[in-house]
């Protein structure tokens, strides 16, 4: 496996982490559909990059997975975004982690014939449980619990069909991202439509959209990247280590405090991510 592949997904996981975080906030100071529709278009500054490192192919098959993909990691956006706004997001990412990580690494091994040396399961199943560990839940109780659980977990759902929808369609490259990004906005737009909610983002959350965006688009590049030069089991559990980035802004940023299973958690990801890398 070439080593560029996991390097790749695992910068996606940085940029996504962060980008979750930014628009997570930015969702608290807006409506969760506007935030969604506001950071899918500020992500088409990703496009130069996308163009350095994805190829340009009109394939309408290869687009239509990454629409649909688009449509429904835009439902899950607007959920994790929901479910962030209650404050909880040591419940939300890793919850969304586990089940984004999960799905398409069934659907590799199981349904897409992949195979992985000893090591690479060895890894696969340590990341899957680093995931788990990683800002684990908080034992004090908190209001909105069980609905930021529900919440986080579809989400998770919604994340993980993204990944392989997008693996599916990334060899169109550039104009199959163009393709999500449609989905993804016509997604949030409808859905800010029907439940009567704002569909232009305040402006209090303009300067958090500013980033989450740019860096958005950059991770969903990185990962495209990544399914394209290697497996999507490998690709898409790395990537989905943006909890671990999530959390440590939340540290930084809000000043939550990072737990001795969380501090385990990352150290199996750092063990995880050795052994799928030198697998």
């Amino acid at each position: 496996m070439n080593i560029v592949s996991p390097a790749t997904a695992l910068a996606s996981a940085a940029t996504l982490g962060v980008a979750d975080f930014t628009g997570g906030v930015a969702g608290r100071r807006s409506s969760p559909p506007s935030v969604a529709i506001a950071v899918e278009a500020a992500g088409l500054v990703a496009i130069p990059l996308g163009l350095v490192l994805l190829p340009v192919r009109w394939d309408l098959t290869a687009c239509a997975y990454t629409f649909a993909g688009g449509l429904v990691g835009g439902f899950g956006l607007i959920l994790f975004y929901r479910a962030m706004a209650l404050n909880l997001i040591g419940i939300v990412a890793p919850i969304t982690g586990v089940i984004a990580a999960a799905l398409p690494t069934v659907a590799g091994v199981v349904f897409g014939g992949e195979r992985l040396h000893v090591g690479q399961l060895a890894g696969i199943a340590a990341g899957l449980a680093a995931i788990a560990l990683i800002n684990g839940p908080s034992r004090t109780p908190r209001e909105g619990g069980r609905a930021a659980v529900g919440l986080a977990v579809v989400a998770g759902a919604m994340f993980g069909l993204f990944f392989i929808l997008y693996h599916a369609g990334s060899s169109a490259g550039v104009p199959a991202f163009l393709a999500g990004r449609v989905g993804s906005a016509v997604m949030s737009t409808c859905f800010a439509l029907v439940t009567r909610v704002a569909v232009l983002p305040n402006r209090s959350a303009l300067p958090l959209i500013a980033i989450a965006g740019p860096l958005d688009g950059v991770g969903v590049v990185l990962y495209m990247s990544a399914s394209l030069h290697g497996l999507l089991s490998l690709s898409a559990l790395l990537t989905s280590f943006y909890p671990a980035f999530t959390v440590l802004c939340a540290r930084v940023f809000l000043k939550e405090r990072l737990s001795l299973v969380q501090a385990a958690g990352a150290a199996l990801a750092v063990a995880a991510i050795a052994l799928i890398a030198a697998a």
